[in-house]
């Protein structure tokens, strides 16, 4: 489905009482988001799709719609070179002023960070969500198809209740994902609206907040050279 494009007008209208809610935080750029096209070269940039997609299937594994996995499509590890991968690791450092970041170790959860993620139109659609918060500070994305979709970047979303009213999109302490802040296991499909959209562009990186409600835009393609590519980065940091 399409989710609703938010407006101030929904803003008239009052939350419900008594009902879970969700802190917001207007996304803005270079304050909870950061973008740079152009990251690598674009000969590196096409290598590095080429490698990707020419992973041999035993490397890939399967979600929806084929397993019982929640998330869609299909993703291989280790989409970047350790030189490729120091080059998007200092980025972020140097736009989040950390000196350390990190993928966490987990015995519960593999953590796909560096993983390439391959998405056909008819395999996924928007999930809106938030990374877990013991897993994940910010999270970042290199889109690498040349003849993108529209609307298949990556959204930002906030809360919408029954009646329409809009609320918020981050999840805080002590929460660590949408299903303990909100107090339930699942919400209906149209409970959220976009409130900003990040365009897919090829050789594009964008670094986000991973506790604000986001999801890829939309999937397109058919054939596994024309599906949604993208790499996908899990960061904590200090």
């Amino acid at each position: 489905m399409r989710h609703t494009k938010f407006n101030q007008d929904f803003l008239d209208i009052p939350v419900p009482y008594n009902v879970p809610t969700l802190t917001y935080e207007a996304p803005l750029l270079n304050k909870n988001y950061w973008i740079i096209d152009d990251f690598f070269s674009h000969k590196d940039a096409v290598t590095i799709a080429n490698r990707c997609l020419n992973k041999e299937q035993k490397r890939w594994k399967l979600g929806s719609p084929y397993t019982n996995e929640l998330w869609p499509g299909m993703r291989a590890a280790k989409a970047l070179k350790k030189t490729e991968l120091t080059k998007v690791e200092a980025w972020i450092k140097s736009k989040i002023n950390k000196d350390k970041i990190w993928v966490v170790e987990s015995n519960e959860v593999i953590v796909d960070s560096n993983t390439a993620i391959l998405v056909g139109g008819n395999e996924g659609k928007a999930r809106p969500h938030v990374d877990n918060r013991k897993l994940c500070k910010y999270g970042a994305v290199l889109y690498l198809n040349q003849n993108p979709a529209e609307d298949s970047g990556t959204s930002f979303y906030r809360l919408k209740y029954e009646n329409g009213a809009a609320g918020g999109n981050l999840v805080q302490d002590p929460y660590i994902n949408l299903v303990d802040a909100l107090h339930t296991q699942s919400l209906p499909a149209d409970a959220w609206y976009v409130d900003h959209s990040i365009d897919n562009k090829f050789n594009r990186l964008i670094l986000f907040k991973g506790n604000m409600v986001h999801s890829a835009s939309g999937y397109f393609g058919n054939d596994k050279r024309d599906k949604r590519l993208a790499v996908t980065f899990f960061f904590m940091s200090e």
